[in-house]
């Protein structure tokens, strides 16, 4: 079933546990991160960023994320992540998406915060809601990005949300995008600080490979949404790997639905760990 992505937050954030945001590339993805939900009876996003256009366009990917949701038994939202321009933000919103994460974070703070108000300004006309980011979330293959000055800064957090009025901000704690090569070291002091000053939905990007430690610290100290992408590439890549190396003749049927349980699996671990299983 629909639900707004707002809502979700509020009782993830009231109850102390994240809500897993799935990054899903194919219907196959589709289908395991709703499976899994509805196994776990847990709240679910199911996304999709920009930067993956090029191999699942949001047009032909928005009419299999929204009729799994309507025919879901368990609260789902449709959402868009990474929205890199005001043009791409509109049309996810046109196309039935009930969320829209616009990243201006490589922006000055004062453009960033001009172009994410006009979008929360139409969003707001279509009963959308916005997550927007402050601070920068790096990318685990570039040396240069795992840096402390890119953390958010529990300041400009304050103004940037007064400001923009926005219904979630994805922060930077030392998290980074994509595969790890080591664990991270996330700066909890640094997300309680913000989550204290503020009392806002608090955002995760790159979550896959943080220790399960500092995911539980995180979900218990204001971080209600952690997106899920890498994880879920690379689990369906080892149960095909897997697949090939132990069946004499494979076939296309099959190799479709080893994608699905590998979906279903990853969604599910991380679910667990979230501690989202059971709110639905």
């Amino acid at each position: 079933m629909f639900v707004p992505f707002k809502e979700i937050l509020k009782d993830a954030y009231s109850n102390k546990y994240a809500v897993g945001a799935f990054n899903c590339l194919s219907l196959e993805n589709a289908m395991g991160a709703i499976q899994a939900a509805e196994e776990l009876r847990s709240p679910i996003i199911i996304q999709l960023a920009e930067v993956q256009f090029p191999y699942s366009p949001m047009e032909k990917m928005a009419p299999v994320f929204i009729e799994s949701a309507e025919k879901a038994s368990i609260p789902v939202c449709v959402h868009l992540d990474h929205g890199q321009s005001l043009e791409t933000c509109v049309r996810a919103m046109k196309l039935g998406f009930q969320s829209i994460m616009y990243d201006g974070a490589n922006l000055p703070l004062e453009e960033n915060i001009r172009n994410t108000k006009e979008i929360v300004r139409i969003a707001r006309a279509l009963n959308v809601d916005i997550e927007a980011e402050l601070g920068k979330v790096g990318n685990a293959n570039s040396e240069q990005d795992n840096v402390s000055d890119i953390f958010t800064d529990v300041d400009e957090s304050a103004y940037f949300i007064k400001e923009t009025a926005v219904d979630a901000l994805a922060i930077a704690i030392g998290n980074l995008h994509g595969k790890y090569v080591a664990t991270p070291q996330l700066n909890i002091e640094r997300l309680q600080e913000i989550n204290n000053r503020n009392r806002l939905p608090l955002v995760l990007h790159g979550g896959s490979g943080t220790s399960f430690e500092d995911f539980k610290s995180c979900i218990h100290n204001g971080i209600c949404k952690i997106n899920v992408a890498t994880a879920i590439q690379i689990a369906v890549t080892n149960k095909l790997e897997k697949y090939f190396k132990t069946v004499s003749n494979p076939n296309y049927i099959d190799m479709k639905y080893q994608m699905v349980e590998a979906s279903k699996e990853a969604v599910i671990e991380h679910m667990l760990l979230f501690e989202s299983n059971g709110k639905a």
